[in-house]
């Protein structure tokens, strides 16, 4: 029967292959224990069959605990080696980007980031101005009405504003035009008749002038 002792040589001869590759070590580790593991409920079964049960026991315990000891102290090399592996690949990427490549990498990058901003800028400050020109032009060509001033009511119409002016003469303004109107024309009738009744009255004969009755 192989004995523990033999499994634990397999294992240390296998150490220095550790570092080639962890998640293969890893593996190997899991699997050996799991088989340590039954071989050492196998061998226990093997001593209480036994006459000295107890001494055996003890025996093949030991082995065991040897074989687990390894297996937990190769487990403890390859967690050092991942710690130190990623303290490197950290420090690593630190000198990487304070090295001068990596800051004028990052400056022409942060430049491009700000031509970009500005442009957008530009771009959107134009079409803004466009649009207050159309808008301005607009207003130009359409005819303002003016509406009242006041606080809107319930209605969301105007209070207590003046109504809208009107662009031709008032009522009171009409009416005195047409009165006035009125006068002229008929100053102008009875001036008329005036003329006219001088006019007949030179051209009527005088009573001298007439013949004799007969």
């Amino acid at each position: 029967m192989k004995t523990l002792l033999a499994c634990l040589f397999t294992l240390l001869v296998a150490v220095p292959v550790l570092a080639q590759d962890e998640a293969v070590e890893r593996a190997r580790i899991r699997e050996t224990r799991a088989a340590a593991d039954a071989r050492f409920a196998e061998e226990k079964k093997v001593c209480r069959a036994r006459f000295a049960v107890t001494d055996c026991i003890d025996k093949v315990t030991r082995e065991h605990n040897t074989v687990l000891h390894e297996l937990s102290r190769q487990e403890n090399v390859l967690n050092d080696a991942a710690r130190q592996r990623r303290a490197a690949e950290h420090q690593k990427e630190l000198d990487e980007r304070n090295s001068p490549e990596k800051q004028r990498e990052a400056a022409e990058k942060r430049a491009k980031v700000l031509a970009d901003q500005q442009e957008r800028d530009a771009r959107a400050a134009e079409k803004a101005a466009k649009r207050a020109q159309q808008e301005a032009e607009h207003a130009a060509r359409t005819p303002t009405v003016k509406t009242p001033k006041g606080e809107p009511g319930p209605q969301g119409k105007p209070r207590d504003g003046k109504p809208p002016q009107a662009s031709g003469p008032t009522a009171d303004e009409a009416a005195k035009n047409r009165a006035e109107y009125e006068a002229k024309v008929k100053d102008a009738q009875q001036h008329k008749a005036e003329v006219e009744a001088r006019a007949a009255k030179r051209s009527k004969p005088a009573a001298s002038e007439l013949p004799p009755p007969r």
